[in-house]
C-alpha cells in the first residue's frame, strides 16, 4: 500500500541454502559455492574499482544499486574499499521494494566473512518505507531505501557515478526494467557515469539507448557469453575534494550531531557553545517517533530518525508506554498499533507500547563527540567572503559555510523562519529501579544514577526562571505514575525553538531578496551561499537531530542527500514565505 508505513519485506523459500523469491518466482543467487560472489565482483564491484584508482584523495563516488537483496554487492564494494585511502569516501545507495527479513539476512551472511556484515546487521532496519543511513565503516556509507523502485528514485538527491542493474531479471520484475526507469537514472548520473548490469536484453539495451545513455555489449562472465555495458555521453571525471572551513553557532542537540556528521568524516569544525538554557541541558531526553494514523512523510522521517537515533552514543533503548487520556485517543492508539507489527508497536490495556524507543543521555552523547568548543553570546554574523560571528565588535570565528544549529539565541535567525520560543519544565526526582519511559500527563524517564527525569510542561510564554506552578503541575502528575521523596525534587526549565508547523528547519538560507521569484519550494536556486539552518526542533529534538543533521552535513559536501525531496521540502527554510503569499503576489 502507496500510504503504509512499511514496504512488504521479501517472502523467501530457502532451497538446499540457496534463496528463492516467492514473489519473483526466481532465484537471488546460488549460494553453494563462491562463483557467485566472483561472478558479482566482476561485474559490478571492478567497474568501481578502476574509478577509484583515478580519483584524487579525499574525493568520493557514489554508487546506485537497483535491487540490494542479501547485500551482497554492497559488502563486496565495501570490502574492497578497505585497499583505498581513508579519506576517500564511498557513498553507496541501494534500493529495494521487498527487504529481506533481517533473520534471514543474518542466516546467509553468516556464511561470510564481509568485513562490514556486523555493522549492516546492527543498523539494518525494520522495513519502514524510506530512506535509512546506515555506516558500515567511517568512509563507506550505505543509503538503503526501502520503496517502489520508480518512487524512491523520484525522491532520491543524488549525483551517481555508478549503477548497478541488480534486480531480478526483466522477464520476472518488468517494473524494474522500464524507460521511466532509465530515464530518472539519466537525470541522476553525472557526466560519464556507468552502468554495470547481467544483462543482455534487447528490451533493456533500447531502453537505456533511448533514455540517453550510450550502450555496448561486452564479454559475459563464466558461462554467460556477454552482457550490457552503459555509459553517459561525456568523460568521468572523480569529484573535487571540496573541504572547506565550518562554523557551528549552538551546542544542543543540533549543533552536537551535526559535529558529530562532521567528525566521522574527519572535516575540522569550530563550534561556539552560548551556554543557553535550552532542552538539551536536562539529563533525560525522550527519543520517541511521531505518531499518526496517516502515513505522510513527516511521520516516516520520524521513524528513520528514531531509529538513527538508536546508534548514538549515549542513547539508551527501553520501550515507552504511552498511555491514551481519554476514549478517543485511547481508540486513536489502537488504530495507530494496529499498522505495525507487534515487534515494533502493541496495543495493551489501554496503552499504546513503542518497543523501538528510548532515550537520551545527552552529557553523554556531547563528551563522547565534542572535545572542545568555544564559549562565547554571538550577538551579530556578516558575510564578507566569508561568515563571520562577532560577539559585540570582537569577532570570534571565520569560515566558509556556517551552520545555524541555535533556537534560543532567536536574533540570529531571520523572521521569515517564523521561529517560536516555548518553555519548558522538567523535574528530578530520587527513583529506584525504573526500566521503562512511561507517558501520559507527563514523561517519567528510566532511572539513571539514581534518579528519573518527569518532563511535559509547555508555556507560550518563555521566562528566564523557574516557573514554580508548571513544577507543582509535575509533581501532582508524577506522583500518580512513580513513588519519589517529594524533597528530593530539583527543577529545571529552558527554551525549545519550535516551527509554525512544529517540524525542524533544515536545509541550506535561501536568499530572501529573490524569493518572490519562485512559486514553489521545488523551484528554489537561489540561496546564500555557505548559510545553512538546523534549528526549530520543539520537543522532539533527541527524535529528530541526529538524521536531520546527517542530511545537512551530506549536502553541504555535495553527498547524496541522506533525506528525500519530499522531506526537504517539508524542513525548507523557505516554506513559510512561500505558504504566506498572497494569491496574486
Amino acid at each position: 500500500m502507496a500510504d503504509s508505513y512499511f514496504v512488504e519485506p521479501a517472502e523467501l523459500a530457502w532451497h538446499d541454502e540457496t534463496p528463492f523469491s516467492e514473489t519473483y518466482q526466481d532465484i537471488y543467487w546460488s549460494g553453494h559455492d563462491d562463483s557467485p560472489l566472483m561472478e558479482k565482483q566482476a561485474v559490478f564491484v571492478e567497474p568501481v574499482r578502476t574509478m577509484a584508482r583515478q580519483s584524487k584523495p579525499g574525493a568520493q563516488i557514489t554508487v546506485c544499486e537497483l535491487g540490494f537483496g542479501f547485500g551482497i554487492n554492497c559488502l563486496l564494494t565495501a570490502n574492497m574499499w578497505r585497499d583505498l585511502p581513508s579519506d576517500c569516501r564511498l557513498n553507496f545507495i541501494s534500493i529495494e521494494k521487498h527487504p529481506i527479513k533481517k533473520q534471514d539476512l543474518a542466516h546467509l551472511l553468516a556464511k561470510f566473512e564481509f568485513s562490514s556484515r556486523d555493522a549492516l546487521l546492527a543498523q539494518y532496519p525494520p522495513h519502514y518505507r524510506g530512506q535509512h543511513v546506515i555506516w558500515l565503516s567511517n568512509n563507506v556509507r550505505l543509503l538503503l531505501i526501502f520503496e517502489d523502485i520508480d518512487d524512491a528514485l523520484g525522491n532520491l538527491d543524488a549525483q551517481v557515478d555508478m549503477w548497478f542493474l541488480d534486480g531480478f531479471s526483466p522477464s520476472k520484475n518488468e517494473a524494474m526494467w522500464q524507460p521511466a526507469i532509465y530515464r530518472k537514472m539519466f537525470s541522476r548520473s553525472r557526466t560519464g557515469a556507468e552502468v554495470a548490469t547481467y544483462s543482455a536484453a534487447g528490451s533493456v539495451r533500447r531502453g537505456l539507448g533511448h533514455a540517453g545513455f550510450i550502450t555496448r555489449k561486452i564479454d559475459g562472465f563464466g558461462r554467460k557469453h556477454e552482457m550490457l555495458s552503459a555509459k553517459l555521453p561525456g568523460t568521468w571525471q572523480p569529484s573535487e575534494d571540496s573541504r572547506h572551513s565550518i562554523t557551528i553557532i549552538g551546542a544542543g542537540l543540533a549543533g552536537v550531531f551535526c559535529a558529530e556528521a562532521l567528525t566521522r568524516r574527519d572535516i575540522k569544525f569550530q563550534i561556539i557553545d552560548g551556554g543557553d538554557p535550552g532542552p538539551s541541558t536536562i539529563p533525560q531526553l525522550a527519543v520517541m517517533p511521531q505518531l499518526a494514523l496517516a502515513s505522510e512523510p513527516r511521520y516516516r522521517f520520524s521513524f528513520a530518525a528514531c531509529h538513527y537515533m538508536q546508534s548514538a552514543p549515549g542513547y539508551y533503548k527501553t520501550g515507552a508506554h504511552r498511555w491514551g487520556q481519554n476514549d478517543n485517543e485511547i481508540t486513536r492508539l489502537q488504530r495507530i498499533a494496529a499498522q505495525f507489527p507487534d515487534e515494533i508497536i502493541e496495543f495493551l490495556d489501554n496503552r499504546m507500547v513503542m518497543h523501538q524507543a528510548g532515550w537520551l543521555a545527552f552529557e553523554e552523547t556531547k563528551r563522547s563527540v565534542i572535545n572542545g568548543f568555544t564559549r562565547s553570546q554571538i550577538s551579530s554574523i556578516r558575510h564578507n567572503g566569508q561568515w563571520q560571528c562577532f560577539e559585540g565588535d570582537n569577532l570570534i570565528s571565520s569560515s566558509d559555510h556556517l551552520i545555524l544549529a541555535t533556537g534560543f539565541n532567536r536574533t540570529l535567525l531571520p523572521n521569515e523562519l517564523e521561529v517560536r520560543a516555548i518553555g519548558g519544565h522538567a523535574v528530578s526526582v530520587k527513583t529506584n529501579g525504573l526500566t521503562q519511559l512511561i507517558n501520559n500527563d507527563v514523561t517519567v524517564f528510566p532511572t539513571y544514577e539514581g534518579r528519573s527525569i518527569i518532563s511535559g510542561t509547555y508555556e507560550r510564554e518563555a521566562n528566564a526562571s523557574v516557573n514554580w506552578s508548571s513544577i507543582d503541575q509535575l509533581i501532582q502528575a508524577g506522583t500518580k505514575l512513580v513513588e519519589f521523596e517529594k524533597p528530593s525534587v530539583e527543577p529545571w526549565h529552558g527554551v525549545r525553538a519550535a516551527a509554525r508547523d512544529r517540524f525542524p528547519i533544515v536545509g541550506q538560507a535561501p536568499n530572501w531578496q529573490k524569493l518572490h521569484v519562485f512559486n514553489r519550494l521545488s523551484a528554489i536556486n537561489e540561496f546564500q551561499d555557505g548559510l545553512h539552518y538546523c534549528t526549530a526542533f520543539g520537543s522532539r529534538g533527541a527524535t529528530h537531530a541526529r538524521l536531520a543533521a546527517e542530511h545537512l552535513v551530506s549536502k553541504i559536501l555535495g553527498e547524496p542527500a541522506a533525506l528525500g525531496l519530499k522531506e526537504q521540502r517539508l524542513m525548507s527554510p523557505a516554506r513559510f514565505a512561500i505558504r504566506n503569499r498572497k494569491p496574486d503576489e
